[in-house]
């Protein structure tokens, strides 16, 4: 991977070997074209990405999606990205957040192949100089999320989500975030 490819955007790293379809809740689900299936919720959200395995079915994830407009050296070493990983380890949805179009899938090995490279500094930093007429960082900073669906109970809100720690998750609202509160519950279908 050539420092070249570090500036650019992931719209057009992203892999085409994707289809998408309106998830539908207690369905099975195989991967019908493509290597990837990402499943939409009724607005069009990404929630869900599955992954085409040797067997009949696949492994399906939650989706993690990024900004089409991010370059792969902004998505790894400026956000949340890699932490986001750990919830659908293959992949991540690329994504129009102007339109809300799909570009395609940021598959792990791209991520991978940057991250080996010699001149990788070793994770996000951020450094500023802060005095007291700052109030906010300047630009628009955009961090990858994920779509989870909450399994708690039957739930069924779906939690956008910028960072994720297995040992503590976050609370979800309840369905139609109204309550009451609970530890967000993520169904792994393998």
């Amino acid at each position: 991977m050539t420092a070249s490819l570090a500036h650019t955007p992931l719209a057009d790293l992203a892999s085409l070997d994707f289809t998408t379809e309106h998830d539908q809740e207690g369905q099975p689900r195989a991967v019908r074209s493509g290597r990837y299936l990402i499943g939409l919720s009724a607005d069009g959200t990404p929630t869900t990405l599955t992954v085409a395995t040797s067997g009949a079915g696949g492994r399906r994830a939650p989706a993690v999606v990024v900004s089409g407009s991010a370059t792969l050296q902004e998505a790894v070493e400026g956000s949340a990205l890699l932490n986001l990983l750990e919830l659908s380890p293959d992949a991540a949805v690329v994504l129009d957040h102007a339109s809300g179009a799909v570009h395609g899938v940021l598959e792990r090995a791209t991520v991978d192949a940057y991250l080996r490279q010699d001149h990788f500094p070793g994770g996000p930093t951020r450094t500023s100089t802060v005095t007291g007429d700052d109030g906010c960082l300047c630009g628009t900073h955009r961090t990858p999320h994920a779509h989870v669906i909450c399994a708690f109970g039957g739930c069924g809100r779906v939690n956008a989500l910028h960072f994720y720690d297995p040992e503590d998750p976050p609370l979800c609202p309840g369905p139609g975030g109204e309550g009451p509160a609970h530890p967000l519950t993520i169904s792994r279908q393998g």
